[in-house]
C-alpha cells in the first residue's frame, strides 16, 4: 500500500478508497455515565433516521465522492457508483480503488470489470478480510461520526441535507491527516 500512495502522491496513478456507512438521528454513544446504583437508559423513544453513504476518497487530492441513500446500499448501488467513477477517472493513468471484502464488492459482473480495466484502466483492489484499517475512508467515517457532526441540529427532516452538507465540506471546511 505504501508504494501505491507513493505512486498517487506522484501523480502516477489515482488511488481511491471506497467503502459505505450510514448515519443516524440518534448519536453513537460511545461512554455513558449513571449514579452509583442506577442503571443508564437510553431514549428509546428517539427518531431512528437513517441516511446511507457510498464514497470514494482520493488518496492524493483528499477529494470525496460521494452518494447518500435514504435506504440500504447494496450491490445494484455500488456498481453504478463505481462506473460513475471509472468514467470520470483520469483516462490517461491507472486507476486503482481500494475496497474491503464485503459481499457487495463481490459478484461485479467479470464483463463490467474488464469494461473498467480497458476503457478506463481502473481496477479493484481487495483488501485482506478483517482489515479496515488499511481503508482510509474509515478514518474519514470515524471523523464525521465522532468528531466533524453537531448533534444538536440533526433533525428527523434535515439528516440527509446535514450530511451531504458536511461531505461536500470534505477538503474545504473538514480536513483529516492520515500522518
Amino acid at each position: 500500500m505504501a508504494r501505491l500512495q507513493g505512486r498517487a502522491k506522484a501523480d502516477k496513478i489515482e488511488l481511491l478508497y471506497c467503502d459505505e456507512s450510514g448515519f443516524s438521528c440518534v448519536p453513537n454513544v460511545q461512554r455513558a455515565w449513571a449514579p452509583l446504583g442506577v442503571t443508564h437508559l437510553a431514549d428509546a423513544s428517539a427518531s431512528r433516521k437513517r441516511v446511507n453513504v457510498i464514497g470514494a476518497l482520493n488518496y492524493a487530492t483528499g477529494k470525496l465522492h460521494f452518494e447518500l441513500f435514504e435506504h440500504s446500499v447494496k450491490r445494484q448501488h455500488v456498481v453504478p457508483f463505481l462506473d460513475k467513477l471509472a468514467q470520470s477517472s483520469c483516462q490517461d493513468k491507472l486507476t486503482i480503488v481500494v475496497v474491503d471484502n464485503a459481499s457487495i464488492h463481490h459478484f461485479i459482473a467479470p464483463s463490467m470489470r474488464d469494461k473498467w480495466l480497458y476503457d478506463h484502466q481502473f481496477v479493484l483492489l481487495y483488501l485482506p478480510p478483517y482489515s479496515p484499517e488499511l481503508n482510509l475512508i474509515e478514518i474519514l467515517w470515524k471523523q464525521a461520526k465522532y468528531h466533524w457532526r453537531s448533534f444538536t441540529s440533526w433533525k428527523k427532516d434535515k439528516l440527509v441535507n446535514e450530511v451531504s452538507t458536511l461531505f461536500k465540506g470534505v477538503g474545504n471546511d473538514f480536513h483529516i491527516s492520515y500522518a
